[in-house]
């Protein structure tokens, strides 16, 4: 062998080893933020299918690898900005080495049928033969940072199969992840409106599918408070990440499900991305890189009133079209994502006059500026890409609102992004508005049939209540939240404590109900939701799975 030769050959074994290495990529979980080779990692996703093209199901049959379309796939997704994957179903060999060769990292879901019996034995052995055979094959690469081990399992299906089951199966297959491929993550991806009431302490990371849907906790809590609560019921002891949220833009739809239009869907993701950051996520996933024209139920045409065939930040034009071209909000979300505003969090109060400031820049930034009252007040020069932290300090005059602008510019200090964030800040500690609730029965659904909930609100001066008083009476029945109501108060806003009384049927098939009222007040530029929630199951039958 001449030299040339060998040292094409050297070339090689070093390609191969670098690739099928054990894993180079160190993650830790801590101070409820994934670090990667120790430095703080915003994961900035955004959910993919493979085979979910025009023509395709990703379901169906033998799925082809379809290398050539994921490779310009994920070379467009790290051009818009993303650093990450996440997908419903587990990755071949062949598509993880692409994943691996494109720089981006990958959330990836394993194919656990969420109607399964998770306590039959056959099925259980099932699941852990699939964890054995992907795990072979996945641990060669260090691009997986996190797996998702089933999709939105249903309540009436968990209690039908009994909790226990359920907390089992999920305990094996995270215990054989991480003796197959020790270091990485496990976690599910429980929807935010079923599974409130799931305890997810046993997993190494809270991740929960969030949609902004003006329904249940969302109408009385709003979308930021509802997300932020789930986080709060959990502990606030691990990193948070939000594995789907999304608008889609059907021709038609109800409650922000479907029916909305392209800047919709543009200022809805946005607005999302800045509720779920406040909320405390240190990961997005919004849903989803394409249209899934599958999901109508004819693969081979795309239904104009369906919409969850219309949530995709690209479009195809026919069953023809493999490439697809991108929505106004995939050049929205590439621009928003430029500099992420993780500290001072929108619509929050902040006592004293040091406030954290904190943001994830990517390469473009060199220069972040606050601004208040068109004053600049902070400004700094960026060195690196990714996680930055200082503080801001303010003089508030008594209780403020305060409008800071964050203006962050490139190396040209040209001005690449610009966000407004609204605080409450004040020297020293106030008394703000309060909403509680009593729910009865409030132990036990098994005690009544008719359930009541009694509203208590002690208001403040200078603090306006500004709307209608909003209840959800959540029965968790499949996708079905439940009766809610709107009670007028315009004739008690005099009063320094206003109540009101509901009553809702409690369903016989309704396991568990979440509880919640809310409304919104104003303090000059600054708005905020005062409420409250409760959790009531029906007998024992969640205490393994539950939170009590």
């Amino acid at each position: 062998m001449n030299n040339k030769l060998l040292l094409i050959a050297i070339q090689l074994i070093l390609s191969v080893f670098s690739v099928y290495s054990q894993s180079k990529t160190k993650i830790e979980l801590k101070d409820n933020w994934y670090y990667l080779n120790g430095q703080k990692f915003f994961i900035k996703a955004i959910g993919y299918e493979i085979g979910a093209r025009p023509g395709q199901h990703p379901y169906e049959g033998v799925r082809n690898d379809d290398l050539d379309l994921l490779k310009f796939d994920l070379k467009a997704i790290k051009e818009g900005g993303y650093n990450t994957i996440r997908t419903w179903s587990q990755f071949s060999e062949a598509q993880l080495k692409l994943v691996q060769e494109s720089g981006l990292k990958l959330i990836m879901g394993l194919e656990v049928n969420p109607d399964g019996n998770y306590g039959d034995p056959e099925f259980v052995r099932e699941c852990v033969g699939k964890v054995k055979t992907v795990t072979a094959y996945a641990k060669k690469y260090d691009c997986i940072i996190t797996y998702l081990v089933i999709n939105e399992p249903q309540t009436d299906h968990i209690y039908k199969v009994t909790g226990k089951a359920f907390v089992d199966l999920m305990k094996t297959l995270i215990d054989n992840i991480h003796k197959e491929q020790p270091g990485i993550p496990v976690t599910l991806s429980a929807n935010a409106m079923i599974s409130d009431y799931m305890n997810e302490s046993y997993f190494d990371v809270y991740a929960y599918n969030c949609y902004d849907h003006s329904e249940a906790q969302t109408a009385t809590m709003g979308f930021k408070d509802y997300i932020k609560g789930l986080n709060e019921l959990n502990g606030l002891n691990k990193p948070f990440i939000t594995t789907e949220f999304g608008y889609s833009v059907s021709h038609k739809g109800f409650g922000r499900y479907g029916g909305n239009t392209l800047k919709q869907q543009s200022d809805g993701l946005i607005a999302n991305y800045r509720d779920l950051i406040d909320a405390g996520a240190v990961g997005m996933c919004p849903f989803y890189y394409a249209d899934g024209w599958w999901k109508g139920g004819d693969k081979n045409s795309h239904g104009l009133d369906q919409p969850e065939e219309w949530f995709g930040f690209w479009g195809y034009s026919d069953v023809n079209d493999k490439y697809g071209s991108p929505r106004p909000v995939w050049f929205a979300m590439r621009d928003y994502m430029k500099g992420l505003i993780i500290s001072p969090k929108n619509n929050t109060i902040y006592i004293g006059t040091a406030i954290p400031l904190e943001l994830y820049n990517d390469k473009d930034v060199k220069k972040v500026a606050v601004k208040f009252h068109d004053k600049v007040i902070y400004s700094k020069i960026i060195s690196s890409e990714g996680y930055f932290a200082d503080q801001l300090t303010v003089d508030p005059l008594g209780i403020e609102d305060m409008e800071l602008a964050v203006e962050f510019y490139d190396k040209d200090n040209k001005l690449i992004k610009n966000e407004s964030i609204n605080i409450l800040a004040s020297k020293t500690a106030f008394e703000l508005p309060k909403l509680s609730i009593e729910v009865t029965p409030g132990n036990d659904l098994n005690e009544g049939k008719i359930a009541s909930i009694k509203t208590r609100i002690e208001t403040k001066e200078n603090f306006k209540i500004m709307d209608d008083l909003r209840l959800s009476y959540n029965t968790h029945l499949g996708w079905e939240v439940g009766p809610q109501a709107t009670v007028s108060i315009k004739d008690q806003l005099d009063k320094k404590i206003i109540t009101s009384e509901n009553f809702f049927n409690i369903p016989d098939n309704c396991w568990i109900v979440n509880a919640s009222a809310g409304i919104s007040v104003q303090y000059g530029k600054f708005i905020f939701h005062i409420h409250d929630q409760k959790i009531i199951f029906r007998g024992n039958w969640a205490d393994e799975v539950g939170r009590k």
